[in-house]
């Protein structure tokens, strides 16, 4: 859903709603600035997968991250819906925003930390076309746990470049000693119409470790046959 239509809104204002939607379970978003140019409202609609006090931690860290604007969380509504019961009209204008299934790469990791809870954030770029795909995971602030996170935000960067159309899960994620190297293995499962398809992926580590862990995710992804 795209409501505010190109040639009547400022630049900025698409730049932020073309942010949002980009984020898990948003089918549409509104922004409305004031006279001076800020942001007074945004309006979100949003499928009922996720609550909407999640939904709107991401708008807020996925604003800050790549447009460098900090929006008060009042300001943001979040209205949720069954997709399934959406005209067509409002499915077809997701597409921009859901990638082609082009070969990705890996544009750059942020991790988060606020006392019990931490938050990483990859963003990923389609080779063919330069779509941006940005994937969140937060959980408890537990450092064994920090690559699994970072694991988790490339799966969810890469499930939005799919129209929705199969849904990938990380099934585990270890490091490996491999002739005295230091290796990231992953194990995904990737589930459309036709089943259940399990990819491996493996990255060496070099010097980041939180690098590899992304890296895995998308060499593991790379070896379906499916999209």
């Amino acid at each position: 859903m795209r409501n505010l239509s190109e040639e009547n809104k400022i630049p900025e204002a698409a730049a932020f709603e073309r942010v949002i939607c980009q984020i898990k379970d948003v089918l549409g978003t509104r922004l409305i600035t004031g006279p001076d140019g800020n942001i007074s409202e945004i309006h979100i609609m949003a499928t009922g997968e996720r609550s909407p006090k999640q939904i709107v931690r991401d708008v807020e860290s996925a604003l800050l991250v790549q447009m460098g604007v900090a929006v008060d969380r009042k300001k943001i509504s979040v209205v949720q819906v069954d997709e399934g019961g959406l005209p067509a009209a409002t499915a077809e204008k997701r597409v921009p925003y859901r990638a082609t299934g082009a070969p990705l790469r890996l544009v750059s990791i942020n991790f988060f930390t606020r006392g019990l809870e931490a938050e990483a954030t990859v963003e990923l770029e389609a080779v063919f076309g330069g779509n941006i795909y940005q994937g969140y995971a937060c959980g408890p602030n537990i450092p064994a746990r920090h690559l699994r996170l970072v694991a988790e935000a490339t799966v969810n960067a890469i499930e939005k470049s799919g129209y929705g159309m199969w849904r990938l899960a990380l099934e585990d994620l270890v490091v490996v000693e491999v002739a005295r190297r230091r290796a990231v293995v992953s194990l995904l499962v990737l589930l459309d119409q036709a089943g259940c398809e399990y990819l491996v992926g493996a990255a060496l580590v070099k010097g980041d470790e939180r690098r590899a862990a992304a890296e895995t995710i998308l060499q593991a992804f790379k070896c379906s046959k499916r999209h």
